[in-house]
């Protein structure tokens, strides 16, 4: 016994959502806080392994976070001790919050650029300059209005803006933004002092190469700190690949560089600076950073400041999300793990408001100290905790030897830190060899950061990004089909099809009875690149579309008018020009004797499979698409559709009354949508006279699919609406869904699935099926093509003109 499954997507009544929301909406609300604390999820589950792997991460992380950090602050223009504020709150927060064991929150080398840029306005200002502005007032005005717009743009779950950012603009902005912090810093390397690093990049390097022969004794430090930076490093990546045993030995070694550089300059600055015969520092040098939370309690709020940094904030607040969930979600995708954006925008916002509490300047996950703690073995968020008591402890115990740090070691380690974010020729030939408008984005970014501010070297490669977002969705690809049938034998006999293209008097096309032509066939579009020369023809007639993206309201115009013109191009009128120039329209003077060899358009067939989403005014295009095809030939042409299970696609269509295809008066077609279809599917089930159906004018699907002729055992499996139950032997059985059964089908075994509407189609093969068998005997024998019937109003009777 044979099932037949007829498969529908029925869309759901707009109050039947609103009460499906509200009872489902105590369940997000506990959702909704339930995710604001993660570790509430693998506290419980905390060992002993996982805590020595912790242990021994933060405190690896905890020796990186105390030089880098001053450095930092350093490069925002500000006391080094800010560094170590920013470094403290973030870590403890995120141990709590944070969704990633890999991110460490703190001081970062883009968001101190940032903050110097704007600071170099907030210095020329006559409020700062007269004191009424401080230094302090900055910096923790500039992390609490941040913070407070990064906890709203998390409340109200806006972490989706983040995913509008493409991969190339980020990039391009880190590489920017990293060769921007390298040139600042030359000039402190090789002690070139009178260069202002606030001007463009390209004059800053410019002038430090011109003044390089003025170098001084700083270059000493610089120079070799940078010389053991790379070295070791260089050193310890060939003796792992030598020696992979010891690989361990060798990636702790490596990554405390910057301890034992810092350590061996600040022992060799104080012995100079303590023995030597000098008043000053005969180099630059850190100077006194005072012990613990100095200035910490509640920000002082001025109205003033405020409006002078707020064009900024918006700025701020997009370079610490977009830098702080690109690593995150990079390390996720590393180690198998998911974060959550909103959640970490909530860290984001929180760390900030606190520390302008604790006197810090913005902060978020760091690029580097990350990527050290995704391979010093951070098992939890935990090592966050080991990370502020080192912290903790530098700012009560090494104040006093923070002083004799040298500058140009600092600067060094800036500049090694950061070039691990310039990418080089091979980024830039892959983003090439996908795509140019990919290394267009690119290029923007890394280089417009050369020229002006970085925040327009983020605005301008996103808006280039949507910009070709948008073209790509209003000019999108579409395709053409064909069948290609793997035996090496065409669906339809080529003498036949010659016989009907030059038959002008069309007796109809003629059908040996086979109804698996398109069994074994498969569809392709004629352009393609490998087995275009191997597609044929559906049949004479008949147009197959396929849209390749999304049909919405920036791209139905287009597509429709892409089918019209494979319609025009590949078929002829139903209806001849008139022979004197004078009777015909303005916009169509064509040669009246061209095109004759071509066939008359039959059915068109539109392969939605991979459209998802279809608003109204796709719906009303195509439906305009409609009248133009009819009009075209002559002729009621039948659409048949191929979708896949997307619920607007399928509402879309009905609501333009592609399901059932009956003709009214002043449109094309009635809605499906009008009447509940289920009802009447239902009473026809139970009601063996089908006439008085029709007289009731209710929609009968199964007697529709056997009105456009589709194979007869299909049709018998459609008309079969008995009760499974009761049948017995070799009849077959249909599955018919209902609206409010949770199992559509009771049987295990299906042998065909079809879809309820009689132009919907689950698969190519159907469609195509459909519509040949559909046009075979189209017409009577004595039928001329000129001579076709019009369009039929349904609810006149009458017949239309066309």
């Amino acid at each position: 016994m044979a099932t037949v499954a007829y498969v529908d997507n029925p869309p759901p009544k707009y109050i039947d959502q609103a009460r499906s929301e509200i009872q489902r909406f105590p369940d997000y609300v506990r959702s909704y806080f339930s995710e604001m604390l993660p570790i509430l999820n693998w506290l419980p589950k905390y060992n002993l392994m996982w805590l020595w792997g912790d242990l021994i991460c933060g405190c690896t992380v905890g020796a990186i976070v105390v030089p880098q950090s001053m450095a930092y602050a350093k490069i925002a223009s500000l006391p080094p001790e800010y560094g170590l504020y920013s470094s403290f709150v973030g870590v403890v927060i995120y141990t709590f919050l944070g969704t990633s064991k890999d991110i460490s929150i703190g001081t970062t080398a883009i968001m101190s650029l940032m903050v110097s840029q704007i600071f170099i306005g907030i210095q020329a200002s006559p409020e700062f300059q007269s004191g009424e502005w401080t230094t302090h007032q900055f910096a923790v005005t500039m992390a609490l209005f941040a913070g407070l717009i990064s906890l709203g743009l998390s409340v109200l779950r806006l972490g989706i803006l983040f995913h509008f950012i493409c991969q190339p603009a980020v990039a391009g902005f880190m590489a920017g933004s990293g060769l921007t912090i390298v040139i600042n810093q030359f000039s402190k390397i090789f002690g070139v002092s009178n260069i202002d690093t606030t001007e463009a990049p390209y004059l800053v390097f410019g002038k430090t190469l011109i003044n390089l022969n003025h170098s001084t004794v700083d270059a000493i430090f610089g120079v070799l700190t940078l010389i053991w930076l790379y070295g070791v490093r260089y050193l310890c990546t060939k003796l792992t690949h030598r020696y992979p045993k010891h690989a361990l030995k060798f990636f702790f070694f490596n990554i405390s560089r910057n301890v034992v550089v810092i350590v061996v300059t600040t022992f060799l600055s104080w012995v100079i600076n303590h023995f030597g015969p000098y008043e000053n520092s005969p180099f630059s040098i850190l100077g006194p950073v005072p012990p613990g939370f100095q200035l910490m309690g509640v920000p002082k709020i001025d109205s003033g400041l405020v409006s002078a940094i707020m064009p900024n904030i918006p700025s701020v607040v997009t370079l610490l999300i977009m830098e702080h969930c690109s690593i995150a979600t990079s390390l996720g995708k590393q180690f198998d793990y998911r974060i959550n954006v909103n959640q970490e925008i909530l860290t984001i916002g929180l760390t900030n408001i606190f520390g302008s509490f604790f006197s810090a300047y913005p902060s978020t996950g760091s690029f580097s100290r990350s990527a050290v703690t995704s391979k010093s073995g951070a098992r939890t968020p935990l090592l966050n905790v080991f990370v502020a008591i080192i912290v903790v402890l530098a700012l009560y115990a090494l104040t006093p030897a923070f002083q004799y740090i040298p500058n140009a070691s600092l600067a060094a380690i800036i500049t090694h830190a950061v070039t691990d974010l310039i990418v080089g020729p091979s980024v830039w030939r892959r983003f090439w060899r996908y795509h140019p408008s990919e290394l267009v984005i690119f290029a923007a970014a890394y280089i417009i950061s050369l020229f002006t501010r970085i925040d327009v070297s983020v605005y301008v490669p996103v808006a280039l990004s949507l910009i070709v977002q948008l073209y790509r969705s209003a000019r999108p690809e579409y395709a053409i089909l064909g069948c290609v049938k793997m035996d090496n034998t065409l669906s339809i006999n080529n003498e036949k099809k010659q016989d009907i293209d030059n038959d002008d008097d069309n007796e109809g096309i003629s059908y040996d009875g086979n109804d698996d032509e398109f069994e074994d066939c498969r569809f392709f579009s004629f352009t393609h690149s490998t087995l275009g020369h191997c597609v044929h023809p559906i049949a004479p007639g008949i147009v197959a579309f396929q849209p390749r993206e999304n049909m919405l309201f920036e791209n139905s115009v287009y597509y429709t008018e892409k089918l019209m013109d494979e319609i025009r191009s590949t078929t002829r009128r139903g209806k001849p020009l008139a022979e004197k120039m004078g009777d015909r329209p303005w916009n169509d003077t064509g040669d009246t004797g061209k095109g004759r060899d071509k066939p008359i358009l039959r059915a068109i067939i539109m392969d939605l499979s991979g459209v998802h989403q279809m608003d109204y005014s796709a719906t009303e295009d195509l439906k305009a698409a409609v009248k133009q095809a009819d009009r075209y030939s002559g002729r009621s042409i039948p659409w048949y559709f191929v979708l896949n299970d997307s619920m607007a696609v399928r509402k879309g269509l009905l609501y333009g009354g592609f399901g059932t295809q009956r003709r009214k008066a002043g449109g094309p077609f009635r809605s499906d949508l009008k009447k509940n279809n289920k009802k009447d599917l239902k009473s026809n089930n139970n009601n063996n006279d089908a006439k008085s159906k029709q007289q009731d004018n209710n929609v009968n699907f199964a007697d529709m699919k056997k009105d456009i002729k589709i194979d007869k055992q299909k049709q018998e499996d459609r008309t079969n609406t008995l009760d499974p139950k009761s049948l017995s032997g070799n009849q077959d059985s249909s599955c018919w869904p209902q609206q409010q059964q949770q199992h559509l089908c009771t049987y295990n075994r299906i042998n065909q699935i079809d879809d309820i509407y009689p132009y919907f189609f689950v698969s190519m093969n159907d469609a195509a099926r459909a519509a040949y068998i559909n046009n075979i005997d189209i017409m009577s024998p004595d039928q001329s093509e000129h001579n076709t019937p019009s369009v039929i109003d349904e609810e006149n009777g009458r017949e239309l003109q066309q």
